[in-house]
Formats: C-alpha cells, structure tokens, sequence
C-alpha cells in the first residue's frame, strides 16, 4: 500500500505539483474504513442507538442509559479509523459505575455517513451530540479524537463538565501532517503547496495548531493516558503536553500500544476511577 501511495505521488508529482497537492489533501481528509466485526455489532446492540442528521449526513449516535436519572454523563470520542465500538472496554467499566454513557460514530468512520473527516467535522459531530444528549459532565478521547476534542474545548467550555481524559494524543496538527507526509513521500514543492492548503483550510499551519495551547487554558482536571509502547505517536507528546495543564495528571502505561490503553484493565480501571473520583466527588 505504502509503495503503491508513493508511485503514485511520484508520476502525479512529476505532472503537476499543484495536482499531487490536491490529491494530497484529498487523501488526508479520507479515512481508510474499518469494519465493524460481529463481536463489536453484537456490543453496539447493547446501546440505544440513534441516528442524528449531520452536514456529511447520518450520524450515529449511541447510548447507554445509567439506572439514576442524575448519573453523571461522560461522552466518548474516539479516534482516525475507528468507531465507536473499538471504546467496548471503557464503556462497560463506565456503565459498571452506574455512568451515563454516550457514543458516536464520526462522520466517514464506523455506521456514520459521509466521505471525508477532519477536525472541524469531528468538533462539529461533538457539538451535534452534546446538543442532543447532553450535557456532559466527562469527556474521554482517543488520538486525533482526542486533538479534536482538544480543539473543541480551546473554542467551547460547556457550563457542566468537571473532568477530561485525553488518551494517546499527538501534540500537534503538524505531526499528523508530517506523517501523511513521510509516508506518502511527498516531494518538497508538493508538501510545501500542501501545507499551503492546510494553513488555507485551518487558518493556520499544521504545526501551530498544538495540543499544549489548546489544553493551557482549560480550568478543571484533565488526565492524559499515554502508552509507553505507543507505536503511533511517541511518549514524549504527552510529557510534553502535560506541562501546558493547569490541573493535569500524567498517565504512562507501561508496555502498552497505542490503543491497548483503551483495553488494558488495570489502565481502565484507573481511568475510570479518575472519572469517578471528579464526577461524584
């Protein structure tokens, strides 16, 4: 796949620079698909599911109701190439704790509708969500999940929400960029005219879109969960996104990938406590 990608950037590239920067950007915006395996469609039959109408279409919506109708309610946000489902282990602890919990399929991600996603379409999709089953007192979000949701809270701080956790987050748009960029291997003039359309598309350079100024002014308690094995984006984003937090707490998962903290059960289990802890405390 990565050879085929890189071929095909090289002929384009040699044609047009302005052409492979498109094709780039187009790219970049489109999710590979990953299934939904029987085992997680049976997990997701567990949840109420309701579909919201959302700019790219269908949204995917899913619920888990708490016995206590004043149960707290945490909002799960995963990450590139997922879904919801891929969330089961948390969702379960969360429920276990008498939580309210609530899911969703991203635009072009999972049951979701639409071809192209980016960190406005996955602010969008959590606003949609909160203004139909919030509000929200917890936030829990995976990868670029967990950028967006970054990215969300810089420009909206809803009136409720106690506690954050950040699991596995890049510390800047420029990392994404980068790596796209690397493994497409991007010539200089149409990674420098790519990068031209990401500063046109966000208002500012992929690397200026940090998770540490995002993160700097939010006033109540936020737990970064990193693996140390994260084969995806290195340890060292945490360490140093955690030293922008006002109220922060670090979290290393020793030995753990990159998604391994969302299954983990002793990484669970203190995710989970940390939550509990701020919500009904």
């Amino acid at each position: 796949m990565r050879s085929r990608i890189r071929l095909v950037f090289t002929l384009i590239g040699a044609i047009s620079t302005e052409l492979a920067a498109r094709l780039a950007m187009r790219w970049f915006l489109t999710p590979l698909s990953r299934p939904i395996e029987p085992e997680e469609a049976q997990f997701l039959a567990s949840a109420e599911t309701r579909p919201l109408r959302a700019p790219s279409g269908e949204l995917h919506v899913y619920e888990w109701p708490a016995a206590k109708a004043d149960a707290p309610t945490v909002l799960l946000v995963h990450g590139w190439i997922s879904h919801a489902a891929r969330m089961a282990e948390i969702v379960r602890a969360l429920c276990a704790r008498g939580m309210h919990v609530v899911a969703f399929d991203a635009p072009a991600h999972g049951r979701s509708a639409g071809a192209q996603a980016d960190l406005q379409a996955f602010r969008g999709a959590i606003r949609l969500v909160i203004s139909n089953f919030g509000p929200v007192q917890g936030v829990l979000a995976h990868s670029f999940g967990a950028l967006a949701t970054a990215s969300w809270l810089a420009e909206d701080q809803p009136v409720g929400l106690k506690a954050v956790v950040l699991v596995g987050m890049m510390q800047d748009l420029g990392y994404v960029y980068e790596s796209f960029a690397e493994v497409a291997a991007l010539k200089p003039k149409v990674r420098a005219r790519f990068r031209e359309m990401i500063r046109a598309r966000y208002g500012a350079y992929p690397e200026e879109v940090t998770s540490g100024t995002l993160v700097r002014n939010l006033r109540l308690p936020v737990l970064l969960v990193h693996g140390g094995a994260d084969e995806v984006v290195p340890t060292e984003h945490a360490h140093t996104v955690s030293r922008e937090l006002r109220d922060g707490h670090l979290l290393i998962a020793p030995d753990l990938g990159h998604g391994a903290p969302l299954r983990d059960p002793a990484t669970v289990a203190r995710i989970v406590g940390f939550l509990t802890e701020v919500l009904e405390g």
